[in-house]
């Protein structure tokens, strides 16, 4: 696992988010992060939905100032794919993204973690 500044672009549904890495001396990344641990409904599903405008809103929210790289995620790749799985936190470490839309979910009866 890594740690890199991310720059947020967007996000297709509740637990696929796409984003820009800083990859150091001034080099970028574009890449897919899927959140770790969060099982967000499909969009065709009761919740989906709403868990992707969840996701955009906490972006919208924790980006507050002019500051580019303005989110931490610790990344990994799954084993023998190009995929990668993330923690996304706020640049403070104040603030989850992975726990809040987790708690979220089950807060509306979206769905079942772990499942």
């Amino acid at each position: 696992m890594w740690d890199k500044r991310a720059e947020y672009l967007g996000n297709r549904d509740g637990n696929n988010v796409k984003l820009v890495l800083d990859q150091g001396f001034g080099d970028t990344k574009l890449v897919d992060i899927r959140l770790l641990g969060v099982y967000a409904p499909e969009l065709s599903e009761k919740g989906g939905p709403e868990c992707k405008e969840f996701v955009a809103k906490w972006f919208e929210a924790h980006d507050t100032d002019t500051t580019r790289w303005r989110f931490i995620v610790t990344t990994s790749s799954l084993k023998d794919t190009d995929r990668y799985v993330g923690i996304i936190t706020d640049i403070g470490i104040e603030s989850n993204l992975n726990a809040e839309l987790t708690e979220f979910i089950h807060a509306n009866g979206y769905g079942e973690t772990g499942s």
